[in-house]
């Protein structure tokens, strides 16, 4: 009897020591498959926002006129151009994340940006082609926007996957996170060029440095892209019926229309604390508020590399207290410190707007790493890519699309330079309302890794 069990020792030893090694290249392949997916996203955001953070400049490379303010409602109006298309984009990349893989759409999504990024770095201006230029700007950047709407959801939906059920929400709050740093990158490149060139020099050439650097970040991002797989819930139903047979974004309209809106609706509330805060709030530090162009990026960088260190915190809170609490807590924040925030940004002190920028990405944060860690959960696997993308596409349509230039507008109707800190009370408002609606439903026992949450 005892040599029996001797015996058996080493066969029970085994298994476990199986069962660890499978644990650990499961955690191996989900950590690879983030970094892909998180730095993907970050090489995106770089090249999708640095046009807002030259956009005074291209104001006048592009839309010459007397007024500054006309000129540069223009550049913003091209820059919402940008969504207009985010939710096509959205529908054919969120196929294909659904159909095919969320790997393939990933790499197609950042190709695509990548391409048009540096394009937009080549274009000649107004005074060399005259209205070509403009024309030619719209459709780059609207092809920017067709890529942005595939992104976020397959790279959301594909660390989703990956993760370990417990600690989705840190996983997830990462992609927000490093994207802060390609905001931040742009914010740096654009300043820099700002800061060392002359004002003819950054007409001339200077800002086209920061669309031209995009070419070796993707080629980067792509290479990473490549190199991971599908995650395991995919691969496991990739030959379903449901999903070679079914027609991703059809049912999601006619099934999932309830959960969409509140996806669109939180996407609006992120985006519009998103484009305000951190892309529009440069051109009005330098054009609304009389600050130079190098203070302005100074002021933007410090304040997104502070909120991408504060995404995790609020990522690692949400794994404890859940998504949807993380995203009340945003929206109550913007309700609160949005006017002081602004408010301390005019006082015509760096240091003071830069304390000002800070305080309000504290709302900022909570909202980064509770929308993106609840948006995946009110969509099953088989449509996940589709629903994400196309509901955030739309909130982002809405809510960043229009943001900068209702904001640029109601300062010159209203003369009001507080008049951005308004809109974001508002939408914390509204995204209390739309929070309190959602329902938390207990995931399926046993399968919890594969079980969307809320409704």
């Amino acid at each position: 009897m005892n040599n029996n069990n001797v015996m058996a020792e080493p066969a029970v030893l085994s298994a476990e020591q199986t069962e660890q090694t499978e644990q650990t290249e499961q955690t191996r392949k989900a950590k690879k498959a983030t970094r892909a997916a998180v730095f993907g996203t970050f090489v995106e955001y770089y090249d999708f926002s640095v046009y807002g953070y030259v956009a005074a400049t291209l104001a006048m490379v592009f839309f010459p006129s007397d007024d500054a303010t006309t000129g540069l409602l223009n550049t913003f109006l091209v820059f919402g151009s940008a969504f207009l298309v985010r939710p096509l984009g959205a529908i054919a990349f969120g196929w294909l994340g659904d159909k095919v893989g969320r790997r393939f759409s990933l790499i197609a999504s950042i190709t695509l940006m990548g391409a048009a990024a540096t394009l937009i770095g080549l274009l000649p201006g107004y005074a060399q082609i005259g209205v070509w230029a403009p024309i030619l700007l719209v459709v780059l950047r609207m092809l920017q926007g067709f890529s942005a709407g595939g992104e976020i959801g397959g790279a959301a939906s594909y660390i989703r996957e990956w993760a370990p059920p417990k600690r989705r929400a840190l996983y997830i709050s990462f992609l927000p996170s490093i994207a802060q740093f390609g905001k931040g990158l742009a914010a740096a490149i654009a300043g820099l060029a700002a800061a060392t060139l002359t004002d003819p020099e950054m007409l001339s050439w200077g800002w086209r440095i920061p669309f031209l650097l995009a070419l070796p970040l993707g080629i980067i991002g792509l290479y990473m892209r490549l190199s991971i797989e599908d995650s395991p819930e995919f691969a496991s139903k990739k030959n379903d019926a449901e999903v070679k047979k079914g027609q991703p974004f059809a049912e999601l309209i006619r099934d999932y229309r309830k959960p969409l809106v509140k996806v669109i609706m939180i996407a609006m509330v992120q985006n519009i604390g998103t484009y305000i805060g951190t892309v529009f709030i440069a051109a009005y530090f330098s054009s609304i508020l009389g600050y130079s162009k190098g203070q302005a990026s100074t002021i933007v960088l410090v304040a997104v590399i502070l909120a991408a260190f504060l995404i995790p915190l609020a990522g690692q809170l949400g794994s404890y207290r859940g998504g949807k609490s993380i995203l009340r807590y945003a929206y109550v924040a913007y309700a609160v410190v949005s006017i002081p925030s602004f408010m301390l940004m005019q006082q015509g002190s760096v240091n003071l707007a830069m304390a000002g920028l800070a305080l309000g990405m504290i709302p900022y944060a909570l909202c980064q790493a509770g929308t993106y860690s609840v948006m995946p959960e009110f969509f099953p696997m088989h449509i996940r890519h589709t629903g994400v993308a196309f509901g955030h596409s739309v909130g982002a349509v809405i809510g960043g699309g229009s943001g900068p230039f209702l904001a640029t507008w109601l300062i010159g109707a209203t003369g009001n330079q507080s008049t951005p800190a308004f809109i974001l009370c508002a939408s914390g408002l509204l995204g209390l309302i739309v929070i309190s609606t959602v329902r938390k439903n207990a995931p399926v026992a046993g399968d919890d890794a594969n079980t969307h949450q809320f409704s």
